[in-house]
């Protein structure tokens, strides 16, 4: 379709009265003394400007090949950058963030004004990755087993190796742990990814999968290795790209003696600890005039911390002769900045002066969505050869424009990728540069899926409650109405959850509003909203056209809404303790819909309850299978069949294996099978099958023959209870059998239960439940057939929640779990505690 905008559809700028919201932003501004220069209404903040220059570095030499440093900097927004805020007193530095190295690098390259990037980590992750769209990738949310990129995707790393570069990456990798989407699988010569995500001293590391513990702050050991390459790519006279992704500025997680985002938000104690603030830095920024909120002076001196060693790559690059003349230096972030713990409007508006509405992902009930443009839009920095230094262009970019520059750039644009939704801006990296009409012309759109199930609800639910529907060929069914654009009735569906940009126009789906975000100005208020009578419709009208057609080509990808499919035995006879053949729960691809939850773990919730997950043997070999599971059961057991499907040779094994588990996490042993090495892909799927009395546990090493037993024994009264209608063993006779029976007597209750067929139900009826359950004895006494009663009398709340599986082949020498999760400083229990986490990925051979 013709996606420039029709003549009747252009607006003459109008202004609707937002006196209202300008006087809350004044007053903000007064009584933290903020002075002028910030947001007012729609009034964009008074900002330092600064010249353009010729470039600080001469254009390539013909066939000379670039080298790049790509940087994605965690939760940093437009606002986070020094240059970026009003002038302090003194008229030369920043009222609010210092980052000296960063307006360096941007007064000496070229700054993109209108550049987005994605709601959250993952996903902005995945479309700098690959190029494109998230949700063409399979990268769909932070979790919910959607934050992996499909293993067909190329990576920037890929690309550039296809293209003759040695490639490396530092720091975040927030697409995937389990084996084989690493960054060592994933393109990547070599890898330092940090095991404990928000760690910033002492972080225990894995090099290329090796565990290997650091000393010293995190950022600092990640840059001093990254120069390290540098050097070694400088002596060698090999091209190289590097792609750091540092773990600044994002917030540590919320702490456990806090419910919620609310409990810290009117702590201030709590808000000065959410960040990382290493001295001199906190020192600094608690000096300046005005002065900062706990919460912004946390972040400003993570900031001004990681700004220092920011400028230690700055610096290494500049100083070198050879790299100097040849290097590209790309530096934005992921999404937009976090302001999660904060309402106070001043302390926001000091934070972003922009005025920009939202932030990182954050629910505007007035917009029914989240994606405003706090949220989506942010910055690029360019610098390296032929770069005009002070050059800015407010061309609309994404980050998936990256590595099709990149690869222009570098000459890789021949290699083996699924088609880029990103554009090469290359065109615009030179003096007097202007856009082409397609870059003019560009319609974008973003997809909303994640935070509070109100922003996305057809999202939510898909991911948490109902998976998408597979066809017959076990591969996600496109189309179906769970993923419809509208329905039927023309109601929405994804329209729900998309927003779209095109030149000075922002419009959500949800609502049909749009702004008009022009002279600097992204502000959403109603004083840049289009009303009817200026044409909202017809360009509603539009956007919608583009978008459903946007929308349409994201489901005819081979890879949207596709889950990892979990390599079992990758790395063959090298296959050690850093790379387990784990099988994230959250990577369930099909359950039983109306009982189920998925998050970082499967909550099984009745009997009955199925999952399935994708596995593909890399490796002949006998894998040993252990689940590990949680399950809130006293004196219960759970039984789960397991079930291997090998749909390539039309091939089913079960397992079944009853485990032992209380109030504790343990692991299920479902003994070996042998798989053969396969392109082809098969499913794992886990039943819970019914939920038994718990007897005594056997010994470690008869463990596995005793459960068999165990099993035997319970399908022994899996018979019974079909054969009578009595709901399995009486209640006498499986209170003698647990050793209760002296209990029952002093109770006075053995008369009562030598009524023939006594079961819990009639155990109800007499009125003598509360009795059997002050003895601690009710839910010892279930027998088969009643776990249903057991979960209706709030005895049973959850059947057990399936957390992990994985295998591992049993001629891999033998794994201590304890080094790695020791290591980490982390009990024995942290393998189970941690599941879904991906912080551990380890076990031990039984």
């Amino acid at each position: 379709m013709n996606r420039a905008f029709c003549a009747s559809a252009v607006l003459l700028a109008y202004a609707v009265s937002a006196a209202a919201v300008a006087a809350a932003e004044a007053a903000a501004a007064a009584r933290l003394d903020l002075g002028p220069g910030y947001a007012k209404g729609c009034t964009p903040p008074n900002l330092q400007s600064w010249p353009v220059q010729p470039p600080r570095v001469p254009p390539l030499s013909p066939g000379d090949k670039p080298n790049f440093v790509v940087i994605q900097v965690d939760d940093m927004g437009w606002d986070d950058i020094g240059l970026h805020h009003p002038r302090g007193p003194d008229g030369v530095t920043s009222a609010g963030a210092q980052t000296p190295n960063l307006d360096k690098l941007i007064k000496s390259g070229m700054s993109f004004s209108n550049f987005y990037v994605a709601p959250l980590c993952a996903m902005g992750r995945a479309q700098l990755l690959t190029g494109r769209d998230y949700p063409r990738t399979g990268n769909l949310f932070n979790g919910y087993g959607y934050d992996a990129i499909n293993l067909g995707e190329a990576t920037l790393g890929n690309v550039m190796q296809a293209a003759g570069y040695t490639t490396a990456h530092y720091g975040k990798w927030h697409n995937s742990r389990s084996l084989g989407y690493e960054p060592w699988w994933r393109g990547f010569n070599t890898s330092w990814l940090p095991s404990d995500t928000y760690l910033q001293l002492d972080n225990l590391m894995r090099h290329n999968g090796r565990y290997v513990q650091t000393k010293g702050l995190v950022e600092q050991i990640m840059a001093d290795k990254m120069l390290g390459f540098m050097k070694q790519r400088e002596e060698d006279k090999q091209p190289f790209m590097v792609y750091y992704a540092p773990y600044a500025i994002h917030a540590t997680p919320t702490p456990k003696r806090f419910a919620n985002y609310t409990a810290i938000r009117s702590n201030e104690t709590a808000k000065a600890s959410i960040y990382f603030q290493p001295e001199p830095y906190k020192s600094k920024i608690l000096q300046q005039q005005p002065p900062p909120g706990q919460y912004n002076a946390g972040v400003w001196a993570f900031l001004m911390y990681l700004d220092d060693v920011l400028g230690k790559i700055f610096d290494y690059v500049d100083s070198s002769p050879m790299l100097r003349r040849n290097t590209y230096i790309m530096l934005t972030s992921d999404n937009g900045l976090s302001l999660s713990y904060v309402e106070d409007p001043a302390e926001r508006l000091q934070r972003m002066p922009s005025g920009m509405i939202g932030d990182k992902n954050r629910f505007i009930p007035e917009f029914g969505a989240a994606a405003t443009e706090g949220s989506l839009r942010n910055h690029l920095a360019v610098w390296g050869p032929g770069v005009p230094a002070g050059g800015v262009s407010d061309t609309l970019l994404n980050l998936a424009d990256i590595l099709p520059t990149i690869a222009e750039l570098a000459g890789a644009e021949g290699t083996t990728h699924e088609r880029w939704s990103g554009h090469s801006f290359a065109n615009l990296l030179q003096p007097n540069a202007s856009a082409t009409p397609r870059q003019t012309n560009r319609m974008q759109f973003t997809l909303v899926s994640a935070g509070k199930p109100e922003q996305c609800p057809p999202i939510t639910q898909l991911m948490s409650k109902l998976l998408p529907t597979l066809g017959p060929d076990r591969e996600v069914l496109k189309p179906q109405p769970l993923l419809a654009y509208t329905d039927e009735d023309g109601n929405n569906v994804m329209k729900h959850c998309i927003v779209g940009r095109y030149g000075e126009y922002k419009w959500y789906g949800r609502t049909d509003k749009v702004y008009r975000l022009a002279n600097g100005s992204y502000i959403e208020l109603p004083c840049n909203e289009i009303p009817d009578q200026q044409g909202r419709k017809s360009i509603a009208a539009l956007f919608n056209t583009a978008a459903k057609e946007w929308w349409d080509s994201v489901l005819a990808e081979p890879h949207s809404f596709s889950k990892p499919v979990y390599l079992l035995g990758l790395g063959g006879a090298a296959l050690t303790d850093t790379d387990p053949s784990n099988v994230e729960a959250s990577g369930i691809v099909q359950l039983r819909r109306g009982s189920m939850a998925v998050d970082s773990i499967v909550n099984y919730t009745s009997v009955n309850d199925f999952g399935c997950w994708k596995i593909r043997p890399v490796q002949t070999a006998t894998y040993q299978i252990i689940v590990m599971y949680h399950a809130q059961l006293p004196g219960l057991r759970a039984l789960f069949q397991l079930d291997i499907i090998q749909h390539g040779a039309r091939r089913r094994r079960t397992f079944s294996q009853l485990q032992s588990v209380t109030d504790e996490r343990d692991g299920a042993h479902f003994g070996s099978v042998r798989m053969e090495a396969s392109k082809v892909d098969s499913e794992l799927c886990l039943k819970l099958v019914d939920i038994v009395p718990k007897r005594a546990v056997a010994p470690a090493r008869a463990a596995r023959r005793a459960s068999v037993s165990v099993v035997a024994r319970a399908s022994t009264a899996a018979k019974q209870s079909t054969k009578n209608s009595a709901t399995g063993l009486t209640v006498l006779a499986r209170i003698e059998e647990l050793g209760l029976l002296s209990k029952v007597e002093e109770l006075g209750l053995l008369s009562k239960l030598e009524s023939s067929g006594l079961t819990l139900s009639q155990i109800e009826k007499s009125g003598l439940l509360s009795k059997a359950e002050k003895a601690g004895i009710l839910t010892l006494v279930a027998d088969k057939g009643t776990p249903g009663l057991l979960s209706t009398l709030g005895l049973v709340a959850a059947a057990g929640a399936a957390a992990l599986v994985f295998a591992v082949p049993d001629d891999t020498p033998a794994l201590v779990a304890a080094q790695a999760v020791g290591a980490a400083g982390l009990g024995a229990a942290a393998v189970a505690a941690f599941v879904g986490s991906n912080i551990l990925g380890s076990l031990q051979k039984v």
